[in-house]
């Protein structure tokens, strides 16, 4: 079934929720702080999650970004950025993205937006910009707002544990 509905923002709902939701990940992962995990709160709507993949013997590392505009009614927005910038410019910064082939996450440097442009898509149900397309959603998999930022980090990595194909 399509998404209905667009997503909608409410930034102070979203950096509300953020607020809550951090204690019970970090406590869900078992590390006191964020920067234990190595991670960073850009501002009050933004996360930096370092992740990596491994194709054979080589290890590429990679920034998340994750965005709580539209939290928690929404899932978070995700987009892996040049850890330089914290940006991600097409097609200068697609060495950035991992490519994930999950059925669950799959990752799109330059996906064709409804009503025209580019964007990168981080294409799986715990992400905002998969709603923001419309994209189809099994019922199973649809989020709800219940859900935490935690689903969505460990979607991408499993997808990064069972489905790296490299560098972009």
């Amino acid at each position: 079934m399509p998404a209905a509905i667009p997503p909608t923002i409410d930034v102070l709902a979203g950096a509300a929720a953020l607020d809550q939701d951090i204690p019970r990940v970090l406590s869900l992962l078992g590390a006191e702080s964020l920067k234990q995990l190595g991670w960073s709160r850009f501002d009050k709507l933004t996360l930096l999650v370092p992740m990596w993949g491994k194709s054979g013997t080589t290890r590429d590392d990679y920034l998340l970004r994750l965005g709580f505009q539209a939290y928690r009614r929404w899932p978070p927005s995700a987009l892996f950025v040049n850890p330089s910038t914290l940006a991600y410019q097409y097609p200068n910064d697609q060495r950035c993205v991992p490519r994930l082939t999950s059925e669950e996450c799959h990752t799109h440097t330059a996906y064709e937006k409804p009503g025209g442009g580019r964007m990168q898509l981080v294409c799986c149900s715990a992400v905002l910009e998969f709603y923001e397309v419309l994209h189809d959603v099994k019922d199973d998999h649809v989020w709800r707002p219940t859900d935490t930022f935690y689903k969505t980090i460990m979607a991408i990595q499993k997808a990064f544990g069972s489905n790296y194909g490299g560098r972009s």
